[in-house]
């Protein structure tokens, strides 16, 4: 039986109807759900839960009580050596789940280290996860490297440090490049439709996923030259030949405002060479 991840970052107390619908579709789908015990996110996935009256739910806390288990559902008791209150005595129940789930649900506040680490735990095991971006009020789908970094683009400088300091974002990402297998095959893909786009949006939404995935990259490769040479914004914009704002831009990740052929000449302006290659579908 397959089985959802399910989790967010505690500064979100209140899920998005978005959310809630697809908290419903799995449910109505008779998946096995795995919920962590903290406050924020946990608590309102639960109570998600027990509204559309899941019943094959798995709490799973460290130690030996849950901290929230509000429908009194069966609980997975995670063992951690590491000092109780840290955080990673918590993080060890989250490992878990991501090792003991086929894919996951996350709800993200563009910040949260934790649930970041959630994302990137199922990818290593080449385990796709949609995103719930609290910000844009939209779900990004993760199912590889260029799918990260995408979601990556919606973090502020000041969360990127805050995650290198707390879970050497950085180094992870690296470990990610040098694993050619994630590269080369996207994640295992979930169940039915529980990821897919709206029926209704058809090839549309399946062309603009593939141009999100394009000006991505060539975004996050822009991006990586302007720390690589030490650039200011300003001195970026006269590298790329364009304005500040667009640099601006860039750097938050605006994928809507850049077309691909912008992104090219960007590069172009900056000596790099894009490449590309078409293969039929398999």
């Amino acid at each position: 039986m397959t089985t959802v991840f399910i989790a967010g970052s505690i500064s979100i107390s209140r899920l998005h109807e978005k959310v809630q619908g697809r908290i419903l579709k799995i449910v109505s789908s008779d998946l096995n759900v795995v919920v962590g015990d903290a406050d924020g996110a946990d608590t309102s996935i639960q109570e998600c839960l027990r509204a559309c009256h899941a019943s094959k739910v798995t709490v799973y806390c460290t130690g030996e009580a849950p901290r929230n288990n509000i429908a009194d559902w069966p609980v997975h008791r995670v063992q951690s050596k590491a000092r109780a209150g840290t955080r990673a005595f918590f993080t060890a129940k989250d490992v878990e789940m991501a090792r003991n789930s086929d894919f996951g649900l996350m709800v993200w506040d563009c910040k949260s280290t934790g649930t970041l680490s959630n994302v990137i735990e199922l990818l290593k095991a080449r385990k796709k996860s949609v995103v719930f971006v609290n910000r844009s009020k939209d779900f990004v789908t993760v199912g590889d490297k260029s799918g990260l970094d995408h979601l990556l683009h919606f973090m502020s400088e000041h969360a990127r440090a805050k995650a290198e300091e707390k879970i050497g974002l950085s180094v992870k990402l690296a470990a990610l490049s040098q694993d050619s297998l994630l590269l080369d095959e996207p994640a295992a893909g979930a169940p039915g439709d529980l990821l897919d786009a709206p029926a209704d949006s058809g090839v549309t939404a399946a062309t603009e996923t593939e141009s999100v995935k394009l000006r991505t990259v060539l975004m996050s490769a822009l991006a990586d030259y302007i720390v690589r040479a030490h650039l200011s914004q300003s001195q970026a914009a006269r590298v790329f030949g364009v304005t500040q704002p667009r640099i601006s831009d860039l750097a938050r990740g605006k994928v809507d405002v850049f077309g691909l052929d912008t992104l090219v000449n960007m590069a172009s302006m900056a000596g790099l060479r894009v490449e590309m290659q078409v293969s039929k579908r398999t």
